[in-house]
């Protein structure tokens, strides 16, 4: 096998030569934020956006960036050239750094990293199932790479049968630990939760193409409107429109995408991929 580069503090190194220290507030308390984009055919796919959230999160979390939007995208196209992985998905990993008190931010790490993306078009035909799980993460709009709740829910949601979960709290459902939630009305309305979810880069592409055939609402998304849903789907930069076929007590879908989900799924196609 190959062995791949990656980006470390600026520098074009070999994969296996990249070591954080066990001081890093990363690995002490779990701080840190990410962001995640793909490439299609050696084409970075919304790197702008991604770019845009990414130094969004740093901001919330008090970590400074240390390079230039313009530096990243240039550490960026290195990194391709170096591995040549035209289908990819790309990390951007930004640490609390190395902390004297285990506690104090300090001089925060940057590592990008490339690994092979392989599209799963069989999940994104049949769907998945998820189960509703009583929680709402914290820092809503950042990028963290606190994924201890998603990881600890998987579990659950596998010992019930279901695929995934998707966090529902007071009534109100919102997002799944990595994908954003939609549902489609019995009179054709697209709705997505509001601002305190995740601010997804691929939701985002499909709320602006979805505003060209139908009516979107981005708004609290409460049981109600799950017991009169008539299509539900979930979005990443992984799964693009990957539909969903049940929320297990509260509502069966289809056992595939509906008619409005394939459409938008036609939709993302083109926009993603070219066809």
């Amino acid at each position: 096998m190959q062995m791949g580069y990656v980006i470390f503090n600026g520098k074009l190194i070999p994969e296996n030569e990249a070591k954080l220290s066990i001081t890093d507030l990363a690995l002490v308390r779990g701080y840190g934020i990410f962001d995640f984009f793909k490439t299609v055919h050696g084409i970075p796919v919304f790197l702008e956006d991604n770019l845009d959230r990414f130094y969004q999160s740093a901001e919330l979390m008090d970590l400074p960036v240390n390079y230039s939007r313009d530096e990243l995208k240039a550490q960026i196209k290195s990194l391709m050239e170096a591995n040549m992985i035209p289908d990819s998905g790309i990390k951007i990993l930004l640490t609390g750094g190395y902390s004297n008190d285990g506690y104090s931010i300090g001089e925060p790490n940057l590592i990008i990293s490339q690994q092979a993306l392989k599209r799963n078009l069989v999940l994104e035909s049949k769907g998945l199932k998820l189960l509703p799980f009583h929680y709402h993460r914290p820092f809503s709009l950042v990028k963290s790479i606190d994924y201890v709740m998603g990881i600890q829910a998987l579990k659950a949601a596998k010992s019930q049968g279901a695929d995934d979960v998707v966090y529902i709290q007071n009534g109100l459902i919102s997002e799944c630990p990595r994908a954003n939630f939609f549902l489609i009305s019995q009179d054709g309305k697209l709705l997505t939760a509001g601002e305190d979810v995740l601010q997804g880069i691929t939701r985002k592409k499909i709320i602006e193409l979805a505003k060209t055939i139908m009516v979107v609402e981005v708004r609290n998304i409460s049981i109600e409107d799950i017991a009169s849903a008539s299509e539900a789907f979930i979005s990443s930069t992984t799964k693009n429109i990957t539909p969903v076929t049940a929320l297990l007590g509260y509502k069966e879908f289809s056992p595939a995408a509906g008619p409005l989900t394939k459409r938008l799924q036609e939709l993302l196609q083109e926009l993603v991929y070219g066809h």
